[in-house]
């Protein structure tokens, strides 16, 4: 599991290569985990509010590449990433990040 976290953030913006399914999703419930724990803490003490936009900050370009780099492995054009800048996109490349490897 921690390799996962290093092989994410070591990746920072390499939006090239490939991402297996089975990475990718074991990282997404990774951060997921993280920020929920973050979130509880910043519910817990509100001074750190900004905690959690620091995280989301620190996250994003590595998101954005892996998300990318598994498209690519389920055949698909990493610009299928803007769909994110629609309401609906997100609900799409779910379903795209689920295709088998091509």
């Amino acid at each position: 599991m921690v390799n996962l976290i290093k092989t994410f953030f070591s990746k920072y913006f390499d939006f090239s290569g490939r991402t297996s399914r089975k990475d990718f999703w074991l990282t997404w419930l990774l951060l997921f985990l993280l920020t929920i724990v973050i979130g509880v803490i910043t519910a817990v003490v509100p001074v750190l509010g900004i905690v959690t936009w620091i995280w989301s900050l620190i996250i994003l370009i590595p998101s954005l590449a892996m998300g990318a780099r598994r498209l690519r492995d389920a055949g698909f054009s990493p610009w299928w990433l803007l769909l994110l800048l629609i309401g609906i996109g997100a609900l799409i490349l779910i379903i795209l990040w689920i295709f088998p490897k091509k």
